[in-house]
């Protein structure tokens, strides 16, 4: 019997080296701080980079950049935002954030774009879906 949190001693606590996933919680790929990763991500995974990554990113869910994260390559996902370096394009299906500590060399083409103060970038903005963007014809109602 459980009591405010104290155990009897019946069940087995979670080992450290597995921690629970919270419920309901979306995977994740995770490249971590003292990572170097050269290749190519895709999968139906939220992505997390907090070291250093070279390569493309395209996953239909969330691209994170952490602050100290190092992204040189193209990024393509629903959501991305970066809160560390990227050197190359951002394509977002719904939105991309820059927070203050990002710094972007390349354009960043979403319907919404977020640019906190003090963000870098070097590069274009346009806030157009990313359907548009690749050419792809306007659809037309027949009546």
């Amino acid at each position: 019997m459980a009591i405010f949190g104290k155990t009897d001693g019946a069940a087995a606590a979670p080992s450290p080296a597995e921690p629970p996933a919270p419920a309901g919680a979306a995977p994740q790929s995770v490249i971590g701080a003292r990572a170097k990763f050269v290749g190519e991500i895709s999968g139906d995974e939220d992505v997390a980079v907090h070291g250093w990554f070279e390569g493309t990113i395209d996953v239909p869910r969330r691209v994170l950049v952490a602050q100290g994260g190092d992204v040189k390559g193209d990024i393509h996902a629903r959501s991305v935002v970066v809160g560390g370096r990227v050197q190359g394009q951002v394509r977002a299906e719904e939105r991309a954030e820059l927070l203050a500590s990002a710094s972007v060399q390349g354009d960043v083409r979403a319907p919404k774009v977020i640019i906190a103060e003090g963000a870098q970038l070097q590069g274009s903005v346009a806030m157009s879906s990313v359907a548009q963007s690749r050419g792809a014809a306007p659809e037309r109602s027949e009546e």
